[in-house]
């Protein structure tokens, strides 16, 4: 199951390689970063969640709560089959 991670701005003294280092940390064994790219304003994470051991809906989870504990832009947002919900809702 693939999970996006859209974004316009990291927090406050992070960059692209820390946040990837730290949402792999989230991850452990629930899942992997397939890709990341920042352009023109917007960034995204492209996440492929484990499906077949695990409960992906965990993975989900902690990846939203992390967000909102790094203190990322109300207009993050995490997508699954297509429909993005930002991570304070």
């Amino acid at each position: 199951m693939e999970l996006l991670i859209h974004y316009t701005t990291l927090p406050e003294g992070m960059d692209l390689p820390a946040f990837e280092l730290e949402l792999a940390d989230v991850l452990d064994d629930g899942g992997w970063i397939l890709a990341s790219r920042f352009e023109s304003g917007a960034g995204i994470v492209e996440v492929e969640l484990e499906d077949e051991k695990l409960n992906p809906k965990h993975a989900i989870v902690a990846v939203k709560s992390y967000l909102q504990r790094a203190e990322f832009a109300p207009d993050t947002a995490i997508e699954l089959a297509g429909k993005p919900v930002g991570i304070y809702e």
